[in-house]
């Protein structure tokens, strides 16, 4: 596994060139915070996830124009959650988002549920928030509260609301530039009912979306923060699947690159405290 890191400054995430136009934004922190990427294929400049934060969002599109001297061409969502999906408002109405089926009609659900729950925090994080910044010293830890309050004001505004993909797809295809392609696979119902993934068959990376964890814990069975996935069956084999693939750097949905050692650690995992436990 090679990857470059870049000069690049956020206190978001990490920025990473894995091969020729291929880059990652690692999270700084691990979970929960996600991770993204962006594909520059010659004649397209692709996106692949948003993140939580707007600020850092701000930060992704930033450093997909630095490095590939490119405006977006268009964003892909791996799933629905939120920590991949909020970013979305960030990008101009010319940039068209691109989602599965299941993606774009939990989305729209989340308006009514994971949405409608920020929307309701708002006011008890921005005196959180506020509170927690009186005391702090770290200049970059001000900056990303100072970032919060900004965030919460806006999400408790009646106008603020999720962008939804506008393209859903319910099949693989592969996307051809002049200097890269890149396959974006329907997975289905694994992590979540729609799952997107991103593979680089030459240089050999994949984008897994959350599909993939670096680290994995048995206590989320517990957290109701934490969503059950749909078809953990599915989401194992497809692991299993993946890790056979001649595929030498993968890119998780939380923490740092990964191998086919976590994948097989994942699948044992999702084995071990979801499919047994359910039959």
């Amino acid at each position: 596994m090679s990857a470059k890191k870049l000069d690049f400054e956020s206190i978001y995430f990490d920025l990473y060139e894995l091969n020729s136009g291929i880059f990652a934004a690692m999270s700084a922190d691990k979970f929960p915070t996600s991770n993204a990427g962006f594909f520059d294929l010659g004649n397209y400049l692709v996106i692949f996830d948003t993140l939580m934060d707007p600020y850092s969002t701000i930060d992704l599109i930033n450093a997909s124009k630095q490095f590939t001297n490119k405006e977006p061409s268009f964003l892909i969502n791996s799933h629905h959650h939120m920590d991949h999906l909020l970013g979305n408002r960030i990008f101009p109405m010319n940039v068209p988002i691109i989602s599965s089926f299941e993606a774009f009609g939990q989305a729209k659900e989340s308006l009514d549920t994971s949405f409608k729950n920020f929307k309701e925090r708002a006011p008890a994080e921005l005196k959180r928030t506020e509170a927690e910044l009186l005391n702090e010293k770290n200049p970059n830890k001000i900056l990303e509260l100072k970032n919060d309050l900004n965030t919460w004001n806006e999400i408790s505004k009646p106008s603020f609301t999720l962008r939804l993909p506008d393209f859903i797809i319910n099949n693989s295809f592969t996307l051809k530039g002049t200097k890269n392609q890149v396959q974006i696979i329907y997975i289905g119902a694994a992590h979540t009912k729609g799952d997107i993934v991103a593979l680089f068959e030459k240089e050999k990376i994949c984008f897994m979306g959350d599909l993939l964890f670096e680290e994995t814990d048995p206590s989320w069975l517990n957290n109701s923060n934490i969503a059950v996935p749909p078809n953990p069956s599915r989401l194992r084999d497809t692991l299993i699947e993946y890790a056979e693939k001649d595929v030498e750097t993968y890119v998780p949905g939380h923490g740092n690159l990964c191998t086919k050692k976590q994948l097989l650690e994942n699948a044992e995992f999702y084995d071990e405290y979801y499919v047994k436990k359910s039959q």
